[in-house]
């Protein structure tokens, strides 16, 4: 994935009855390094602990990715830790890893590539990564 050809993605897994995106897969920019990254919008229950999909921690981990960045964009600020750090969480009867936001170091702020096609997880293995031609945003 660190070829010149690497395409940041969204990784999208069902909850609720529908396609939700949880993180991207991108590259910091001006980096080659893919990384897993949130962009953090004060959603219900990530004040102390962040969380993430047991699945989607798995791809990033197939496709290479090593280290997780958490953004803030309404305060400019950024965290990040290793990706290896969210094994070491609390599992979640809902399949999430979490972990406390104490747990990520602060970095200064960067920006990333924007994903345009998202990669939906599933539970079946032979179905996992099946690619999807169109970002698409429900507003």
């Amino acid at each position: 994935m660190v070829a010149s050809g690497f395409t940041p993605v969204a990784l999208a897994v069902h909850k609720d009855g529908r396609w939700r995106i949880v993180a991207k897969i991108t590259t910091l920019a001006g980096g080659h390094e893919p990384i897993l990254a949130v962009a953090w919008r004060n959603q219900p229950g990530t004040r102390d602990a962040i969380s993430l999909p047991t699945s989607a921690i798995e791809y990033a981990e197939r496709v290479g990715v090593t280290n997780f960045f958490l953004r803030n964009d309404k305060t400019i600020t950024m965290h990040t830790c290793s990706l290896a750090t969210f094994h070491r969480g609390r599992l979640g009867a809902d399949g999430e890893r979490y972990v406390p936001i104490s747990w990520l170091r602060s970095v200064p702020w960067r920006d990333w590539r924007f994903a345009t096609q998202v990669v939906r997880i599933t539970g079946l293995p032979e179905m996992s990564g099946e690619k999807i031609e169109q970002l698409t945003l429900e507003l």
